[in-house]
């Protein structure tokens, strides 16, 4: 039987940090690994870390991960956690993005946005990615998702936005079937690709 505690998160997740912001639940951190299909040669831009658990989960994968955070409770939680699991490819920046990102134009291969408004910020990070590339948009709230998802039509080649559920099964002698709760929604995960 799945528990609120941990919804059978990996072990690298169970050992990090929480406190303060929400984490991209795994559920969801795997659809934006799998359809964007980053590597150990990409890299990736995240705009807004919070904890760091997808942080973490990039840097584990990519070449290099660059991170900005405006808030510094969290940076430094996210520094902490990238730390414990001796990952040393994460450069952090502590600033608002909205206020200006210092990168290299068509330099990314994926930009992962968590922040608030991420629809203003489609303009720079299309011109941070390089061709192909995605911006990932993960949402909280629907209308936030329709934003952006209307934005990144503007400018980008394809534009997708995806849910994802879980239903956790029992099994006993006398049969198997779904148990009666399940982790449903948590975030919209809203795709550009450049």
């Amino acid at each position: 039987m799945i528990s609120k505690d941990d919804f059978h998160l990996p072990p690298f997740a169970r050992k990090l940090k929480r406190g303060g912001p929400a984490t991209t639940h795994p559920k969801d951190a795997g659809l934006v690994l799998g359809y964007t299909g980053i590597t150990k040669e990409s890299r990736v831009l995240e705009l807004g870390c919070g904890s760091g658990y997808m942080t973490v989960q990039f840097a584990s994968i990519a070449k290099e991960v660059v991170s900005y955070e405006k808030r510094e409770e969290f940076l430094v939680l996210a520094k902490e956690n990238v730390q414990k699991n001796h990952l040393d490819n994460v450069t952090f920046n502590h600033k608002d993005v909205h206020e200006g990102i210092s990168e290299t134009p068509d330099s990314f291969d994926l930009v992962f946005v968590d922040i608030a408004d991420a629809e203003r910020i489609v303009p720079v990070a299309h011109s941070l990615l390089k061709k192909g590339g995605y911006l990932v948009g993960h949402c909280l709230q629907m209308d936030q998702a329709r934003k952006l998802q209307l934005e990144l039509q503007k400018q980008f080649s394809e534009s997708f936005s995806l849910e994802s559920s879980i239903r956790e099964f029992e099994a006993r002698e006398f049969g198997f079937r779904p148990q009666h709760f399940g982790l449903t929604y948590t975030a919209i995960m809203v795709f550009g690709r450049k």
